[in-house]
């Protein structure tokens, strides 16, 4: 059991990573109550409806576990560079970098945390309209001191062009780490990257380009 966790807490537990060892794996919809149940070793199958009432409350669960692991991980390094910004000018690359690197802190740091990262690709790439309402809601306030850190530096770029090139910073880097496992069979060959930290480098790079790149 975990430290500090009362049974009903462990069973909760217990049953928000099953759901997210099975959302990575076959996406939201494919999978069943039932098959939730099982994976976290409940053979009451009432187990998940008296803890979250509903798959939605599931859902919802496990994107707080989620979000709140990588605000843990992330607000240190983002006030930081909130307070640093309003004293002196910081860099584009600074900014990525700490967008970027709780992804890796995640993946490397909890045995579920490759998982919980394709879990939040698949909410964000295959989730009906309440998931999407859950992830604004969840990760909205982040991704909102982010924009207004990366729009201070930006300040040529219209309102549009800033919000398509932000909306794509912020989906290829989900993506990019969602998928990574897979890049020893990509289109062009094998491109595994060599560690984590190459592929976050990779994303900065890219994130800066995307961010720069003529109309």
């Amino acid at each position: 059991m975990e430290p500090n966790l009362s049974p009903s807490e462990y069973a909760k537990h217990k049953l928000i990573l099953a759901a997210i060892n099975l959302f990575a794996e076959h996406g939201v919809d494919s999978v069943s109550l039932r098959m939730i149940n099982r994976e976290a070793g409940h053979k009451n199958n009432s187990a998940l409806h008296y803890h979250f009432g509903s798959k939605l409350g599931l859902i919802e669960a496990v994107d707080t576990f989620i979000q709140s692991h990588f605000d843990e991980v992330r607000e240190p390094h983002l006030a930081e560079l909130e307070a640093r910004a309003a004293e002196e000018k910081i860099t584009l690359q600074e900014a990525m970098e700490v967008y970027v690197g709780p992804y890796v802190e995640i993946i490397e740091g909890f045995d579920w945390g490759y998982a919980a990262v394709r879990t939040i690709a698949r909410m964000e790439f295959d989730g009906n309209e309440e998931v999407h309402v859950l992830l604004s809601q969840s990760a909205g306030t982040a991704v909102k001191r982010f924009a207004t850190l990366f729009r201070s530096l930006l300040p040529d770029l219209t309102p549009r062009q800033f919000k398509m090139r932000m909306n794509y910073m912020v989906n290829a880097t989900i993506l990019g780490f969602a998928d990574y496992q897979n890049l020893h069979m990509s289109y062009m060959g094998d491109l595994s990257p060599k560690n984590l930290d190459a592929l976050a480098k990779f994303h900065v790079q890219m994130g800066c380009a995307a961010f720069t790149a003529s109309d």
